[in-house]
């Protein structure tokens, strides 16, 4: 069930080198070849999904465990203050490579990498209740 134009598809058939992390017979953690910071690892399926909406709740299930497995050898082998776990669904939220893939980004605390921006100023009661029922009821 893979995709032969995927470039990680072609990792998980070894047609592409890569920098493994870690293995099993459902996903793999590697090396993010253009990393945000050193330990940058991309955790994938090795099935071909696109996104979140089309991978099954089994199959996600494997690899959260991985990403988890990951991350503890990350923040316990490299000096690290903490990491991100970054998911990202279709070009708009930064999605580049169409293959279901977690990031696990590690940080410190002054890296100045990235950070988001939380609003300051709280949402009103109307404009959460419109969204609920946009949501919901669609």
């Amino acid at each position: 069930m893979n995709n032969d134009d995927c470039i990680f598809c072609k990792i998980i058939e070894k047609e592409i080198p890569s920098k493994i992390l870690y293995e099993n017979n459902d996903t793999v953690a590697f090396l993010d070849v253009l990393p945000i910071s050193q330990g940058h690892t991309i955790v994938i399926p090795k099935k071909h999904y696109t996104n979140l909406e089309n991978i099954p709740i089994d199959d996600l299930y494997e690899v959260m465990a991985t990403v988890k497995i990951v991350s503890n050898l990350i923040y316990k082998n490299l000096n690290i203050d903490g990491y991100n776990i970054l998911q990202n669904n279709y070009r708009a939220a930064g999605q580049v490579i169409n293959h279901f893939h977690i990031h696990i980004i590690p940080r410190s605390r002054a890296d100045g990498k990235f950070r988001l921006l939380i609003p300051r100023e709280q949402a009103k009661e109307e404009e959460l209740n419109h969204t609920l029922k946009i949501i919901r009821d669609s």
